[in-house]
């Protein structure tokens, strides 16, 4: 996209005084989640600043995708606090946190493209309430569909596209708007190793680029990131390690629980 399609781009935030601290793309602070009397969260804090990639790992069931829909502002915590980009959703109004939430682009498990729409018809659906010109969004599509490998599927029914050109599609359509945070929720669904890897080095141009967040979340898969990449562990909706994947690793001969993780004995 050009310079002027950018800075027209909803979700583009203008650059901070260099002067002052960054303010944290995300933070969750002591909290909980409790469905039908479980406590599927139990107290747990997180701080992602900008331009970091945090991939979230933990057995099915430990309250990742519970996390990931308290930071979109699907769900309200039970108690405690979740801010993004330092604005807490729970005091915002509704046309405010649409705003905000606007700076965010997700890929969800189960994924949302629209068997009756065409791969550039569901890639431009974000775009049509953000009040952008169609030459922008035509723009916008062709600058992503290039940068993730889609040329020449504009007319594809999701139908006829394999898993993992559909999960190309997803994340085409969460980064379409130019978000500055990326959840995707269920890394490496429907994908082998190669092509997660590949989608990360595509991630980590973004981030180069143009100061993207990304924050992802897997059962066990480490190979994707790189050793000196950021990783949280949950469990049981309680935080068990939060560092590097070098230091993990290290850190997993000598804890139980790590080292079943690691060794996917859940």
């Amino acid at each position: 996209m050009g310079d002027s399609a950018s800075a027209s781009a909803p979700g583009h935030a203008p650059d901070p005084d260099p002067g002052l601290a960054p303010v944290p793309a995300l933070e969750i602070t002591d909290v909980f989640q409790h469905v039908t009397g479980h406590a599927v969260l139990n107290g747990v804090s997180l701080t992602v600043q900008p331009r970091e990639s945090v991939l979230l790992i933990g057995r099915n069931g430990a309250g990742k995708s519970l996390l990931m829909r308290l930071v979109l502002g699907l769900d309200l915590p039970s108690a405690g606090r979740v801010r993004l980009f330092g604005q807490e959703l729970t005091r915002l109004s509704s046309r405010a946190a649409r705003a905000l939430r606007r700076r965010t682009g997700a890929v969800l498990q189960r994924g949302a493209l629209l068997d009756g729409l065409t791969v550039l018809e569901n890639l431009l659906l974000p775009l049509r309430a953000m009040r952008m010109s169609r030459p922008d969004m035509a723009r916008a599509a062709r600058l992503v569909m290039t940068q993730l490998q889609l040329d020449g599927m504009e007319n594809h029914l999701p139908r006829a596209l394999s898993v993992g050109q559909r999960r190309r599609v997803e994340l085409a359509r969460a980064l379409i708007h130019r978000p500055e945070l990326l959840i995707w929720d269920g890394l490496t669904d429907g994908l082998d190793l190669p092509a997660v890897r590949e989608i990360f080095g595509l991630l980590r141009a973004e981030m180069d680029v143009r100061g993207l967040t990304v924050i992802a979340t897997d059962n066990v898969t480490l190979e994707a990131i790189l050793p000196d990449e950021r990783v949280v562990v949950l469990d049981r909706g309680r935080l068990l390690f939060d560092g590097s994947r070098g230091d993990l690793e290290a850190a997993a001969p000598g804890q139980l629980e790590l080292r079943y993780l690691l060794q996917g004995r859940w």
